[in-house]
């Protein structure tokens, strides 16, 4: 029973905090993005430092995302000879081809 107290407090104070967005230039967005990459930080653990805010220390997950569509594997396929429908297959291409990408890019 503590155990989902302690989870309703932690996500009742949560609730209390309010996003906040900032708007700046392109060239401040770039250095907080290579910032909190250089530190292995979210941007927003970032900023929290920045400020002298608690943040959470923990390492950013080497994980990249992306978001495709059935007209996106479509494509995809086509440019790696792979069947559509094999999305793990186009995945394992997509991985190779973006290793290969950072590779070729550090040795320059």
């Amino acid at each position: 029973m503590s155990d989902k107290n302690t989870k309703w407090k932690k996500q009742e104070k949560a609730a209390k905090a309010t996003q906040v967005a900032f708007d700046v230039s392109e060239s401040v967005h770039k250095f907080i993005q290579k910032s909190s990459v250089d530190d292995n930080l979210k941007s927003s653990d970032f900023i929290r430092k920045v400020l002298g805010l608690e943040y959470k220390a923990k390492k950013v997950r080497p994980r990249l995302t992306l978001t495709l569509s059935d007209s996106d594997y479509a494509v995809l396929g086509k440019s790696f000879n792979i069947d559509p429908s094999d999305h793990i297959a186009i995945k394992h291409a997509v991985t190779k081809l973006l290793v290969d990408l950072a590779n070729s890019h550090s040795k320059k």
